[in-house]
């Protein structure tokens, strides 16, 4: 999205500013001076942000697919099959996996320092965001890391890192829009939140209202997302640098910047990720799960009318055109369309290669269904040294 995004969503499919390039990772990336990130590009702060990755379905791609009548001709028992398929695969993730499989640890915190030699520091968000998937969620995220970046007092050319997996990146988006501080948007997308007293959401009222647009801060963050759906647009006047790491099997294809469609769903297609991240792929506007209570429904409600601004109604296929359901029908045509790239930054398609076929590099390509790999301790220092390349292309 352009200068004065005002919070507008991004369309599907989406057509990046910047060509997307393609790379094959080792989990070898050679002798790699860390260090730099720091010394050359500034960087006094990474703050690591999970995604939304929570239960047997947080996504609520199967509770979505189960929504298309299981009568329907043709496509119906596929989807219902797909969705049980799903939920037992993800059940037994998290029956089996509960360290850095789809989730930022502690761990992966002090093996980033490592690497960095300690600077910059590196921190897990703190207090964390709830990880829920709806809109006020990461709404709240995006102002948590508002009064964050407050705090720190920075001064040029110094940079916070936010390095943020799956909807951690659409909490960053949201943030942008911030950070442009285009002062009607503002007001609408703070009014519509409800203004809540939380400390961290009247700092961030009080910091942007007393300041001009776009926002001073918005010169020091540099973002990085990992497997991030296409949501949000983002104001590329609220971020200094922007880039997106995309788990896509295409290398061989440097043209084609969507992914295998992804509606009816094949369900070995997804388990094995024979396409790469089929959840960033799959979870895009539509798929959110609703919040629990009535007013949260009622203020998640009021901030969806803000966010899905621009998003418009896409063309219906004969397959899709037989869903009864309106929501569904549209949710289904956007998922035809494959869209794996972002409008905004630098996006990076990235296929992994282990160096070692017995390693458990071999399984994490395929873990939650290709979405758990961004987060996985054993690829942290081909992931860096992918994006210090890309950086010190763009300072040259």
């Amino acid at each position: 999205m352009p200068h004065n995004n005002r919070f507008r969503h991004q369309s599907y499919p989406t057509t990046p500013q910047i060509t997307p390039t393609r790379h094959v990772l080792s989990m070898d990336p050679g002798r790699v001076q860390f260090g730099r990130l720091h010394t050359h590009h500034s960087v006094r702060q990474v703050v690591v942000v999970p995604g939304t990755f929570a239960g047997n379905d947080p996504f609520n791609i199967a509770g979505t697919l189960r929504t298309v009548p299981r009568q329907l001709p043709l496509i119906g028992p596929k989807i219902h099959a797909a969705a049980d398929r799903i939920e037992r695969k993800i059940q037994r993730i998290f029956d089996n996996v509960a360290d850095d499989t789809g989730n930022y640890t502690e761990e992966f915190t002090l093996r980033f320092e490592e690497l960095v030699s300690s600077d910059p520091d590196v921190i897990l968000l703190d207090p964390p965001w709830t990880g829920q998937n709806h809109h006020f969620a990461r709404a709240d995220l995006a102002v948590r890391l508002l009064s964050h970046i407050v705090s720190l007092d920075l001064i040029l050319p110094e940079q916070v890192l936010l390095w943020g997996h799956s909807h951690a990146g659409n909490g960053f988006a949201l943030l942008t829009n911030l950070l442009a501080n285009h002062r009607k948007s503002v007001d609408q997308f703070f009014e519509a939140c409800g203004h809540p007293s939380e400390e961290h959401w009247q700092r961030a009222y009080q910091t942007l209202k007393s300041s001009q647009s776009p926002h001073p801060l918005a010169e020091h963050v540099t973002v990085a997302t990992f497997g991030t759906p296409v949501r949000y647009g983002w104001d590329t006047s609220g971020v200094n640098q922007l880039y997106h790491i995309l788990f896509d099997r295409r290398a061989d294809d440097p043209m084609q910047i969507t992914t295998q469609p992804v509606f009816p769903p094949v369900p070995t297609d997804i388990i094995d990720a024979n396409y790469g991240d089929w959840v960033q792929a799959f979870a895009i506007a539509g798929t959110d799960v609703v919040p629990p209570t009535p007013a949260q429904i009622e203020r998640n409600r009021r901030i969806s009318e803000l966010l899905l601004r621009g998003l418009e109604p896409p063309t219906l296929t004969i397959d899709t055109s037989l869903i009864p359901i309106k929501h569904l029908q549209h949710l289904c045509a956007r998922w035809k369309t494959g869209t794996r790239c972002h409008a905004d930054g630098h996006n990076l398609l990235v296929d992994y290669q282990s160096d070692n076929p017995e390693h458990a590099g071999a399984s994490s390509e395929t873990s939650v269904f290709g979405h758990g790999i961004a987060t996985t301790l054993q690829w942290l220092p081909a992931h860096l040294a992918l994006l210090l390349n890309r950086m010190d292309l763009n300072a040259r």
